[in-house]
């Protein structure tokens, strides 16, 4: 009997201490990581294409967004999804925007997954401003939600947009191509990258480093008037 009192006892005392510890260090992390975004390079995508015919580098099927100076080569699966967007005859051409505001971006995103990689993501979403019959029921059969605008006082005409994401590789453009349709009006893109970086709050580290043992030492004195209390019952 007093074997288990006195395991409970340990129990009790080793599960104080780290829970003691664990909550100082986890209440006043000194280490953090902060995200960069670096810009790669830029472009101008100027027409579209679509790989007919497989070969060592290109995926049949795969949509490719011609810049001047590169190509970005959307994966077949989220070309399929892309290029039923490119296909639906509108007025005018779609807004790119961001995610959340639903604002017009400056260019189109596209992020590395390394400086040195070749291949891409990208997270866009596209609007289409309309009050066309006709045009909201293509829209919604694309997918198309309706959105009103936040702002207040000023036009609450509703719109339409669509949020997706796609994988990729971007090559060099082939010296001397010449696309048989040009964009009136080509969209720029900007390839970027992030780089993480770790670092430590020097004042949180070393308070951190301090209290530990102050910590353990009050769990420590905790357990010990702990322990006779056990093991004089009978």
């Amino acid at each position: 009997m007093k074997l288990m009192k006195t395991m409970a006892v340990a129990v009790c005392a080793a599960m104080t201490l780290n829970g003691c510890t664990m909550f100082l260090w986890g209440e006043n992390d000194p280490f953090s990581e902060t995200t960069t975004t670096r810009q790669a390079a830029q472009d101008e995508i100027q027409a579209f294409g679509v790989v007919q015919q497989a070969n060592s580098q290109l995926e049949k099927g795969s949509l490719v967004m011609m810049g001047r100076k590169n190509w970005f080569v959307v994966n077949p699966k989220d070309s399929a999804k892309i290029q039923s967007i490119l296909n639906v005859k509108l007025d005018k051409a779609f807004q790119i925007v961001d995610r959340y505001a639903h604002k017009p971006l400056e260019s189109f995103p596209v992020t590395l997954k390394s400086a040195k990689s070749h291949e891409f993501t990208t997270d866009f979403c596209l609007r289409y401003d309309t009050a066309k019959a006709d045009d909201i029921a293509k829209l919604k059969a694309l997918s198309f939600e309706m959105r009103k605008p936040s702002e207040k006082g000023k036009d609450q005409t509703p719109y339409y947009v669509r949020c997706d994401t796609a994988a990729g590789k971007f090559y060099q453009s082939p010296p001397n191509y010449r696309a048989d349709y040009h964009f009136e009006t080509p969209f720029p893109v900007s390839v970027n990258y992030t780089v993480k970086h770790k670092s430590a709050d020097a004042e949180k580290l070393i308070g951190n480093l301090l209290g530990t043992p102050l910590a353990l030492a009050v769990d420590a004195v905790g357990a010990v008037v702990l322990w006779p209390v056990y093991l004089m019952q009978r």
